[in-house]
């Protein structure tokens, strides 16, 4: 029974130690953290009183006239600026640089579509016959832009500067074979009978072809050849004697120059007017 007791004794007397040392630690901690929050009071303290100071002479220095700048605090300050006068000019320059770079991709992706007309004979009209060449009665096919118009049966620039122009005709020929027929009368015949017989001459090859010319703002009345294209007609019996002219070529356009493709008039051959025959131009710039 006695020890018992003794057992209980010794450890509720363990445990009052424990709770003891728990306390005075939670103490000592407590102590010790308000111990540090004095102290970082009073660094904030000692830190704020350096910035109003530093603050208060920054002001003073800006506020100071430029005529003291002969006591030298002026003439100290414009050196400092000049030793960074370099490095700042640098950083200027490659930021205009860099905005340069910028403005000029923006207008480049701001840049108006490239101007383009396609024209195709009208299939409600003949060519025009004006003495030894015919011009086709066109129609706008497709278009974009304003730099290219139409005007009668003309493109005309509106701009300045290179361009694409292309052509292309179909033709037809009436007949590669000429039938001469010869009266033939037989003498030897007693009642003079009258004989038809028919001679097939070959032609020669057919040559067709057109001119596309320039009617320049400057030089009224006068025009300038710009492309030609010439090309045989097959030797096979209509319909299949037809075969295109298509030409291509960069030329330099000023502003309101008149573009037009004239035909060679020659009566054996036909030109379509279909969308085979067509004629255009594309701005290059």
């Amino acid at each position: 029974m006695c020890d018992l007791t003794h057992l209980s004794n010794l450890r509720t007397s363990v445990c009052l130690t424990s709770l003891t040392m728990l306390y005075n630690a939670l103490l000592s901690l407590t102590a010790f953290m308000f111990c540090l929050s004095l102290f970082l009071v009073h660094r904030a303290s000692v830190l704020e009183n350096d910035f109003r100071k530093l603050q208060g002479d920054i002001i003073l220095q800006l506020n100071q006239p430029r005529s003291e700048g002969v006591n030298g605090k002026v003439a100290k300050m414009s050196k400092t600026r000049e030793d960074i006068k370099p490095s700042t000019l640098q950083k200027a320059q490659s930021s205009a640089k860099i905005f340069s770079r910028r403005v000029k991709r923006e207008q480049g992706s701001c840049r108006a579509p490239t101007s383009f007309l396609q024209l195709t004979a009208n299939t409600n009209k003949q060519p025009d016959i004006r003495g030894n060449i015919a011009v086709i009665p066109w129609t706008v096919s497709v278009q974009q832009g304003n730099a290219i118009s139409q005007k009668e049966n003309r493109i005309v620039v509106q701009e300045d500067g290179y361009y694409l122009v292309f052509g292309q005709v179909l033709c037809h020929s009436n007949s590669s074979i000429t039938k001469l027929i010869l009266h033939l009368i037989c003498s030897n015949c007693s009642a003079n009978v009258l004989l038809n017989s028919q001679v097939l001459f070959e032609r020669p090859s057919t040559v067709v072809g057109y001119i596309i010319q320039s009617w320049g703002s400057a030089n009224k009345g006068t025009s300038t050849e710009l492309l030609c294209c010439l090309q045989d007609m097959p030797d096979e019996t209509p319909p299949n004697s037809a075969n295109t002219c298509y030409t291509a070529g960069l030329v330099q356009l000023q502003q309101d120059d008149e573009l037009e493709l004239v035909i060679p008039y020659k009566p054996e051959v036909l030109i379509t007017m279909d969308v085979e025959t067509f004629f255009g131009v594309i701005q290059l710039n």
